[in-house]
C-alpha cells in the first residue's frame, strides 16, 4: 500500500510524506465505529499495515458524542480482544490503544475528568475538528486544557482543515505550534494528499517546509490499499 503510494506521489510531486514505523492513526478495532466491521477485517488490516512497513499500530477509534459515543473502558475491551487475536495469528506488530477525539464543547470536560485515551511516550491525545473554513471556537481552549493536563495535543489529518490554509490560518497554525500542538498527516488518500498539488497539497508543502509533519498515519478504515471501503 505505502510503496504503491510512494510511487504515485513521486510521479506527481517533488516531495513525499516519509514512511514511519509507527502508524499513529487507524480504525482497526472491530465493530466500534466506521472502521473495521469485524475481527476478521481487523486482522486483515493489521497484516496490510505490517506488509507496508508498520511495526507499531495505534488503534484510534472515534470518540464522537452523538455519533460514536465510545468510552475508554469499551475501547480497552475491544483492544484486548484484538490483541489476543493478533497474538494467536502471529501478526508481528505491536498494538497500542489511542482514540480519535472529536473536538466540541464536551472535550474539555472529558479531559478534566480523565476520560481521554493517550498513547506513546509523548502522551499524545489525538483529536480532530471540523474541516470547513472557520476554526472552531473551542480549539485554543481545548489545546491549553490538554497541555495543562500533561498531554501532548496531536491534531489528526491536519491537511484537511481548510481554516488553516490561508494566511490567517497559517498564523493560527504557528500559534498552535507555539502552544505545543503536534501535527499528524495521512498517507492513504492518493493524489489528494500529494504535496504541492491542489489546496491540500499546497498546505502539505507548507507543513513540510516548516518541518511541521510530526506524525504520519494511515487512517485505515478497511483492508484496502485506499484504506476505505471500495465504492461501486
Amino acid at each position: 500500500m505505502f510503496k504503491a503510494l510512494s510511487r504515485l506521489l513521486g510521479s506527481n510531486s517533488k516531495r513525499t510524506i516519509p514512511l514511519r514505523e509507527r502508524d499513529c492513526h487507524s480504525h482497526v478495532l472491530p465493530g466500534i465505529d466506521d472502521g473495521s466491521r469485524n475481527l476478521e477485517e481487523s486482522l486483515a488490516m493489521l497484516r496490510l499495515l505490517r506488509e507496508a512497513g508498520a511495526r507499531t499500530v495505534v488503534a484510534t477509534s472515534h470518540i464522537y458524542p452523538g455519533r460514536f459515543p465510545n468510552e475508554p473502558d469499551e475501547l480497552r475491551r475491544k483492544f484486548d480482544e484484538l490483541e489476543e487475536a493478533r497474538a494467536r495469528h502471529g501478526i508481528d506488530v505491536t498494538l497500542e490503544l489511542g482514540a480519535e477525539h472529536w473536538l466540541d464543547d464536551s472535550l474539555v470536560p472529558r479531559i478534566r475528568a480523565g476520560r481521554v485515551v493517550a498513547f506513546g511516550p509523548e502522551r499524545y491525545v489525538l483529536f480532530e475538528t471540523t474541516t470547513d473554513f472557520h476554526a472552531p471556537s473551542q480549539l485554543l481552549p481545548t489545546v491549553k486544557t490538554l497541555r495543562d493536563a500533561g498531554y501532548t495535543p496531536l491534531m489528526a489529518h491536519v491537511e484537511r482543515y481548510a481554516y488553516l490554509r490561508d494566511d490567517e490560518g497559517k498564523e493560527l497554525a504557528l500559534d498552535l505550534r507555539a502552544l505545543g500542538v503536534k501535527f499528524q498527516v495521512n498517507r492513504t488518500v492518493g493524489k489528494a494528499n500529494a504535496p504541492g498539488i491542489g489546496a491540500r497539497g499546497k498546505f502539505l508543502e507548507w507543513l513540510l517546509d516548516h518541518d511541521f509533519v510530526d506524525e504520519v498515519g494511515s487512517d485505515l478504515h478497511r483492508p484496502t490499499p485506499e484504506g476505505r471501503p471500495y465504492t461501486m
